[in-house]
């Protein structure tokens, strides 16, 4: 089984968001990752890119307004 790690891009830095991720869903500018318990996480932001191969998953998170 081949699961994924789920990276956010900050200032050109990857911080970790989730691992073992199964799913991805994106609607709109949010993306929903589900890990391969079933739990969930929703992110606002842009999929950047998905790199099977080494199962990591890269979301630019939408800039909160201060």
């Amino acid at each position: 089984m081949c699961l994924s790690d789920a990276y956010e891009l900050v200032g050109g830095e990857r911080r970790p968001l989730m691992s073992y991720v199964s799913g991805i869903s994106v609607e709109d500018s949010v993306i929903t990752l589900t890990d391969m318990l079933g739990a969930r996480k929703i992110i606002p932001g842009t999929l950047r890119s998905v790199d099977l191969t080494h199962n990591v998953i890269l979301i630019e998170p939408t800039a909160k307004a201060e």
